[in-house]
């Protein structure tokens, strides 16, 4: 096993200023680069969400749940440092970024309105991952909310 996982099970570590230091840097760069606030924000919430995923499939590919949850906590932690875009509603029938199956899977959770702890012990995975998965599934609808996020997959037919 590599040592960054190895690392990584002993103590993993939430994204701290550190790593909102390096997010800093990064849109700091790309607004050098002639990209303005919103559009560097973008770029880099694309890559965290990118990585995160990576990190994510690579967990679901593993034979060990410990290695696993490690490399999920660390998306976690990934998508917790990217920017927060601006609350700008989107459009319903926008075209929008698909569902991941794990988001899938926790938005069918939202509808059983039961608190997050109980999505996350249901679906064997960390509470802080179903708050990032929820975090992505509101994103990806433009919801604000757990009834606007159910709503606007009712629309799209996600859910029934």
């Amino acid at each position: 096993m590599p040592a960054a996982l190895r690392t990584a099970r002993r103590s993993p570590h939430p994204a701290g200023p550190a790593d909102a230091g390096r997010v800093t840097d990064l849109c700091g760069r790309l607004r050098e680069l002639g990209r303005d606030d919103g559009a560097a924000n973008t770029a880099v919430t694309a890559c965290l969400v990118w990585i995160a995923d990576l990190l994510v499939e690579i967990a679901a590919e593993l034979g060990d749940p410990r290695t696993a949850e490690a490399l999920v906590d660390e998306a976690s932690a990934v998508l917790a440092s990217a920017p927060r875009q601006s609350r700008g509603v989107r459009h319903p029938a926008a075209p929008a970024e698909p569902l991941t199956e794990r988001e899938l899977a926790v938005l069918r959770g939202l509808r059983k309105e039961v608190p997050l702890r109980r999505i996350a012990d249901d679906l064997f995975v960390s509470y802080n991952t179903v708050k990032s998965h929820t975090r992505a599934v509101y994103r990806k609808l433009g919801a604000h909310s757990r009834a606007e996020a159910l709503q606007r997959a009712r629309e799209r037919g996600l859910i029934r």
